[in-house]
């Protein structure tokens, strides 16, 4: 279950409850794809520093902080229900949705549903992701990496600078008839890169939305107090890893919605799914 990492204010515990009642100039890097199969088109993040986290958001994100990162590149869209299909055919990856079973969640996952190829695999663990990746000669990003290539082109708490994420910029939850339905009001996730305004700076797509997505990090919520300058990479030890951005169920004004926003999981959720990455830790 996807979990929220403020304890304290009562208003994150709202958006949880509220969850839980909704209705189920970019540059191609190159890529050394397993054969057979086709590359997803990666961007370029440079070397630099930045202020990771917020001191007006939830308290896991405090202290704002001074992180500087080596230059990375991470996949322009999210990991697509087709793309994750080759790799389980490949025998790299198990099936998404294998050992669910009857879980009431499980009309929410998109692997074996028709016309769903575009769309972003859910419903995967932290280690079917990385499996995933590793596959692609690739990784999961860091938090840090992940926060740095949600920057906007214009200061404040969202990718779009102080204008709130509505369905017109990014793939959350609507307000149909009073009520809020997923995927703004299709009921499910949309297809990677249907709202192209949920951009980043530097090109990549759908980090406000539409899935939330595995981080590489073990999660802890104190991290940012004692996390190091230079390419941090969460503390050593968890029974959870960190999950970024919101997805195709958050409510219109969401804190979640902020790019600073933290979570976590210890398994699988139909609002958690992945992108990959490539630079240094290894790839």
């Amino acid at each position: 279950m996807l979990k929220y990492t403020d304890r304290s204010p009562w208003t994150r515990l709202l958006w949880v409850a509220i969850a839980l009642l909704i209705p189920a100039g970019i540059e191609a890097a190159p890529t050394t794809a397993p054969s057979g199969s086709a590359a997803t088109p990666m961007v370029r993040i440079p070397s630099g520093c930045f202020a990771l986290g917020s001191q007006h958001n939830y308290s896991d994100e405090r202290p704002r902080h001074r992180v500087c990162l080596s230059r990375f590149q991470l996949d322009r869209t999210e990991v697509t229900v087709a793309a994750y299909a080759r790799c389980v055919k490949a025998g790299r990856c198990t099936p998404a949705i294998g050992y669910q079973g009857r879980h009431p969640t499980r009309r929410y996952c998109n692997a074996g549903h028709a016309g769903f190829g575009r769309h972003p695999i859910n419903c995967v663990t932290w280690a079917q992701a990385r499996a995933y990746c590793a596959w692609r000669h690739k990784r999961l990003p860091t938090e840090a990496e992940w926060e740095r290539a949600a920057r906007g082109t214009a200061p404040g708490p969202y990718l779009f600078g102080r204008t709130a994420p509505t369905c017109a910029l990014a793939v959350i939850a609507k307000v149909v008839k009073g009520r809020f339905v997923p995927g703004c009001g299709q009921g499910s996730t949309l297809p990677v890169g249907s709202r192209p305004r949920d951009r980043s700076r530097e090109g990549v797509l759908d980090l406000t939305g539409n899935v939330s997505e595995w981080a590489a990090d073990p999660f802890e919520l104190g991290y940012y107090k004692h996390s190091p300058e230079h390419d941090p990479r969460g503390p050593k030890h968890s029974r959870t890893h960190a999950v970024r951005g919101c997805h195709f169920r958050c409510p219109p004004g969401s804190r979640l919605l902020h790019r600073t926003a933290r979570m976590y999981s210890n398994t699988w959720d139909p609002t958690i799914g992945f992108r990959c990455a490539r630079g240094r830790h290894g790839t």
